[in-house]
């Protein structure tokens, strides 16, 4: 696995023959982040009652971090103009917006330790993207809110890019989670798992911690086995991330092999158009 540095924009074939490749981008100083950085931060001093986000955990409660975080975390998730700002910095790493689907704009928090921990503060433990979407075609795009140390990140395993893990896809049931998290108090983890795990070890020797700074965008192809690091620092991980699927690669079949996965049907539901919003099921009919 290579990581391609790049500080200007990539067509989509040329994202896609690197990605499809098993390497990784780092898209260097992409302006539009620092906007979606500033409106986070000024989000969080809001609803954090101005204590520094990182540091959060060391002054409020479980309750109250989960609490206000989560508060926060909504506002982010449904304010279309932060969304408005991510798409500026697709744009600007070369993404074709009127030709590209999205699924959703989440801002991730992974506490430190184990008190913190909830529904949406967690971290994600081994999987591919690709085993939910079952959409080989599929890129994520992940970026930091504030600096980042190789111990509160994002690992990827590219020893397992050609490797099958065994793995739930044949069991999984993206229904029954629904179901499950209907009945789940809302600041709560759900016992039953939004996406497919692995049944066996994964080897931890293999995992490579991305490192980048606030105002770069990482972009893998959602193949990618990956997990948030546990993080064992003394700082809260903040960080946005989103998927895509673009036209031109469903159309040129420019895809990630799949090696593992035994899901069926694609979940093409899940994604909508950047501009017009509509679905990608309904674009491809």
């Amino acid at each position: 696995m290579d990581i391609v540095y790049v500080d200007h924009a990539l067509s989509d074939k040329e994202r896609a023959d690197i990605l499809f490749s098993g390497n990784i981008i780092i898209y260097k100083n992409v302006p539009a982040m620092s906007q979606v950085i500033a409106y986070a931060d000024k989000l969080l001093g809001e609803k954090l009652r101005g204590i520094p986000p990182e540091d959060v955990q060391h002054h409020l409660s479980p309750e109250e971090f989960l609490h206000l975080t989560g508060e926060a975390q909504t506002i982010f998730r449904k304010d279309e103009s932060v969304r408005g700002l991510f798409f500026d910095a697709l744009r600007q790493c070369g993404v074709c917006l009127n030709s590209t689907f999205y699924d959703h704009f989440p801002m991730r928090i992974v506490p430190f330790g184990s008190t913190h921990g909830g529904a949406q503060t967690a971290g994600l433990g081994h999987h591919r993207d690709t085993w939910g979407s079952n959409i080989h075609n599929q890129l994520n795009w992940w970026a930091p809110l504030y600096s980042l140390t190789a111990e509160r990140s994002i690992a990827l395993y590219p020893k397992y890019w050609s490797e099958p893990v065994t793995n739930n896809t044949d069991t999984w049931s993206f229904e029954k989670f629904i179901e499950e998290r209907k009945n789940t108090p809302a600041e709560r983890k759900c016992q039953y798992l939004s996406a497919p795990s692995p049944i066996e070890s994964i080897d931890e020797n293999s995992a490579f911690n991305v490192v980048l700074q606030p105002g770069e965008v990482l972009n893998f192809a959602s193949a990618h086995l990956h997990a948030s690091v546990s993080n064992t620092t003394d700082k809260t991980r903040f960080s946005v991330e989103m998927r895509t699927v673009a036209m031109s690669d469903l159309q040129e079949q420019r895809q990630a092999p799949n090696v593992d996965n035994a899901g069926q049907g694609e979940m093409y539901q899940w994604f909508k158009n950047i501009s017009s919003k509509q679905s990608l099921a309904a674009a491809l009919q």
